[in-house]
């Protein structure tokens, strides 16, 4: 807590000498110069706001920011937003939350792409972190909304939204080639071809990416990207993007000494096509139409053994969504911006391993969304959300939201927000029957007729909604004179009936074959909304350029969760209920810091220095992870031979040493270690980049 005061007070300190000298030398402005040179973002009202007018906290990443990373994929790129944890989890997948509730499969983050909603019915309702259908070397920019969105996109922005910019591809034209190699296995190659074709622009891109996963772990992983983009003009006020991709995984998984769960290597596709048609008109207004078909397919077949017995599991999944949004911008008065909308999802999931039927499961959406901005002076500007959604896996949902900002002065903002968000339950968590094998239990001369050898889930569907009440208060400062930029985020969240996965007791006749051998009758995991947390905490991002060679970022997060866990789940199992809330109350570190430095040397190369530091906290339920701190540093120099341009660079994670991300040990202190840590070496590699 000291920490945190102090680095408050520095950092108030700070703004204040900055609000004095710019109070000195200010000067009368116009309105319409009243937030010049203030950066544009478009994703949290999904009007086109200077940061101050915007009703919610927003972290940039920029392609420039991307390229000095040193970052592999997308999870590790929000490493570097405040708020955030990252880590590969069980299965060798990359995943990231926002502000705790921690889980192997993780939900509420709302990813988008060009438009294109990555969220996935087929892997637990949450993200396919490892088929991101888009290559970092594409991103223009990323807009992270650090707090729930569902106001502007729905039930899936329950925690956030990540909403991910590629370049035109008129930005792009010409031939880009990309080869990376280094230790554990890491190889990358990767090319680029932007090209006009008649009024058109299009972009052409592939690429792999290999790596040895965890150590002393069977999580290799192979990722291969092809994508293309087309913008074609149709008159100066129309434009026509199409999309294009494919994404193939193959991911090795298992264990040695688990026959149920042996050493073998599992594939994931996904392909997609979207076709986006935008109207724009000099004063703003505009609009705009997109459909979207993603497939996802899942194979993991193998032959799992238990004593004499073998049972094949085949865990084929396939799932297909079609979405489709108009939305329209308007500017009824001189005083107001509108944005309304509609939109359209319709899932279909096949899977007999997961949902114990031959039939497509569905789940349907239908969303109306509007929000409008009022500017009554240059002082003040409100936003007023509101989300509209009906699903057929439970009713209908509203998700409201109430911002004002004040402009204390034309670099500084204070804002403060209400909105709550409604969590609708996946598939899985609806609908799963993850049932193995079948037996008559008449050989065993029981009267329980044809029963599974085994249950895994075995859902209900009772479930309510998950439902989040926020409210927050945030400072916006950017002394541009000064090279200062700092935004600050106090938040209270209020989770109230987070769905937990529970183990429940079997009763006869519903009884597991594999249990009647030893004269139990077995369990199975359902789901129930078993848990209220409030999350409580501020956090803030500061940039400073003293010069414009130099640059250094300050993140940091200070959280503190308390849970209860329901009644039901203490009548269930006192024991699960007491994991379950040390589970919760742990699942953010009290403190995470992130420290950043990017210098442009003399010789035209960039160096970036990058320090983190979390304090403990559990990924999951039965394990937890012990304060660590990483340092990752990259130098890149460029050059030219002629018309050709390119980069070397050599980029290492983890100077500090090897150390655990995911897991360090059993989250009960006293108790046994459930399994192995999971430790990441230190990775190096060198990178090579031509432009043709």
């Amino acid at each position: 807590m000291a920490v945190k005061i102090r680095s408050l007070l520095i950092l108030a300190a700070a703004a204040g000498s900055a609000f004095a000298q710019e109070s000195d030398s200010q000067v009368a402005l116009s309105h319409d110069g009243y937030f010049e040179d203030l950066p544009i973002v478009l994703s949290v009202s999904r009007l086109a706001q200077p940061l101050q007018d915007a009703p919610g906290s927003v972290t940039v990443i920029d392609a420039q920011t991307i390229r000095t990373s040193g970052a592999r994929d997308l999870a590790e790129l929000l490493r570097m937003v405040p708020g955030f944890l990252v880590a590969h989890s069980f299965s060798g997948a990359p995943i990231a939350v926002y502000h705790g509730m921690t889980d192997e499969n993780p939900r509420g983050l709302q990813i988008l792409i060009d438009g294109r909603s990555q969220y996935s019915p087929l892997f637990f309702g949450g993200v396919a972190w490892n088929l991101i259908d888009v290559s970092l070397d594409e991103i223009a920019r990323i807009e992270v909304i650090r707090g729930s969105n569902s106001a502007a996109y729905g039930s899936n922005a329950f925690l956030g939204v990540v909403n991910i910019v590629t370049f035109n591809a008129a930005e792009t034209q010409g031939v880009r080639v990309r080869v990376a190699q280094g230790n554990d296995g890491i190889q990358e190659r990767g090319a680029r071809v932007g090209m006009r074709v008649g009024d058109a622009s299009v972009r052409l891109s592939a690429e792999t990416q290999r790596d040895n996963g965890v150590l002393d772990y069977h999580d290799g992983r192979r990722n291969q990207r092809v994508n293309l983009r087309a913008d074609v003009p149709l008159g100066m006020a129309d434009e026509l993007q199409i999309l294009a991709g494919n994404t193939q995984l193959r991911l090795q998984t298992g264990y040695a000494d688990t026959p149920t769960n042996p050493f073998r290597e599992f594939s994931a596709s996904k392909d997609f096509v979207s076709f986006a048609w935008t109207r724009s008109a000099a004063d703003g207004s505009g609009v705009s139409l997109r459909y979207t078909r993603t497939n996802e397919l899942y194979d993991d077949a193998f032959v799992a053994r238990s004593g004499a017995l073998t049972l094949p599991i085949d865990y084929h999944t396939s799932s297909v969504r079609d979405e489709a949004e108009f939305q329209h911008t308007l500017l009824p008065t001189d005083e107001t911006r509108l944005v309304w909308g509609a939109g359209v999802r319709y899932d279909a999931v096949r899977g007999q391993q997961y949902y114990n039927t031959r039939d497509a499961v569905r789940q349907d959406v239908n969303r109306l969304f509007g929000n409008l901005e009022w500017r009554p002076s240059r002082e003040w500007t409100t936003n007023v959300g509101l989300t509209w959604e009906d699903d057929s896996l439970s009713d209908t949902s509203l998700a409201p939201r109430l911002a004002v900002n004040y402009h204390l002065s034309p670099r500084q903002t204070l804002r403060a927000g209400i909105s709550r968000a409604q969590r609708i339950p996946s598939l899985t968590e609806s609908r799963s029957q993850e049932y193995f094998g079948a037996f008559d239990t008449a050989r065993l001369r029981l009267p329980y007729g044809v029963r599974p050898l085994d249950i895994g889930f075995d859902a209900s569907g009772d479930l309510e909604k998950e439902v989040v009440d926020v409210q927050e208060i945030g400072y916006l400062g950017d002394f541009h004179e000064q090279g200062l930029f700092l935004d600050v985020r106090a938040f209270r969240e209020k989770v109230s009936g987070r769905i937990v996965p529970v183990v429940l007791s079997l009763q006869p006749p519903n009884c597991e074959v594999l249990a009647l051998l030893t004269r139990k009758c077995g369990n199975y995991t359902d789901f129930i909304n078993g848990q209220d947390l409030v999350i409580r905490g501020i956090e803030y991002q500061a940039r400073w350029r003293p010069r414009p060679s130099t640059e250094f970022t300050v993140n940091q997060a200070f959280t503190s969760i308390d849970s209860e866990a329901s009644a039901a789940l203490f009548a269930n199992s006192r024991r699960m209920a007491i994991a379950v809330e040390r589970h919760m109350d742990n699942s953010a570190p009290e403190a995470a810091t992130m420290l950043r430095w990017v210098e442009q040397l003399p010789s035209g190369g960039v160096v970036s220095l990058t320090y983190y530091r979390y304090g403990r906290f559990q990924w999951t339920r039965g394990s937890a992870v012990d304060a660590f701190h990483r340092t990752d540093l990259r130098l890149a120099q460029p050059f030219r031979m002629g018309a050709t341009r390119g980069e070397v660079s050599i980029t290492a994670q983890g100077l500090d040493g090897k150390h655990a991300e995911f897991r360090s040990r059993n989250a009960d202190r006293n108790g046994a270690t459930a399994a192995a840590p999971q430790y990441l070496d230190p990775r190096v590699w060198l990178g090579f980049v031509l432009e043709l």
